[in-house]
């Protein structure tokens, strides 16, 4: 809900307001007489401009371009290794898709070593166009089926992957090291 107390002057008001689109919409309601009456009209305008901005977000949700990114990536999508104690790291689809108009994150992953490279995707794919009800022939679905080479791509860099982790690793035991020899030197200062 986006109900304020707003005060011009001697005048209080209620402000409703909401943003999408990058636009902001306000509407005030002048408190005269009951405040509850102005409450339940300030209510029912939050309503409103609450409908128009889900079916804002619907709209956009049908679009490639809303999914899709310029480097090919897909929103919410990324393909990661899980490395767990005790178990062999799997390569897998992360989802975690914001979905505007519905409550909470939804989450899941699909592994790779499972079900293989391509079918773990469309499943991917088939899940994100699930969450946002887009339909099997939609355009959004197909320029998302169309960036399956950005994910096999980053998969092949891995060893890359691997060479990152270790270099990370030998800076920050480098730099663990030097504040050790800097906190020795103060307390034998």
């Amino acid at each position: 809900m986006a109900i304020y107390d707003h005060q011009y002057g001697e005048l209080p008001y209620y402000r409703v307001f909401r943003a999408w689109g990058g636009k902001e919409y306000q509407e005030y309601v002048r408190i005269k007489g009951s405040k509850k009456a102005a409450y339940a009209k300030a209510k029912k305008i939050d309503e409103r401009m609450a409908k128009e901005q889900e079916q804002f977000y619907k709209e956009q949700a049908l679009t490639p371009g809303y999914h899709v990114r310029k480097d090919g990536s897909i929103r919410g999508l990324r393909r990661i290794t899980v490395t767990r104690k005790g178990r062999n790291p799997a390569e897998v689809f992360e989802l975690r898709i914001n979905v505007p108009w519905e409550e909470g994150i939804k989450r899941t992953t699909l592994s790779v070593s499972v079900h293989g490279d391509e079918k773990a995707f469309k499943m991917a794919i088939d899940r994100i166009c699930e969450w946002y009800g887009l339909s099997a022939d939609s355009l959004a679905r197909q320029a998302m089926l169309s960036s399956y080479a950005f994910y096999t791509k980053s998969s092949n860099d891995n060893s890359n992957v691997a060479e990152v982790a270790i270099k990370r690793a030998r800076d920050e035991i480098a730099s663990i090291r030097g504040g050790l020899v800097k906190t020795l030197k103060r307390f034998t200062a």
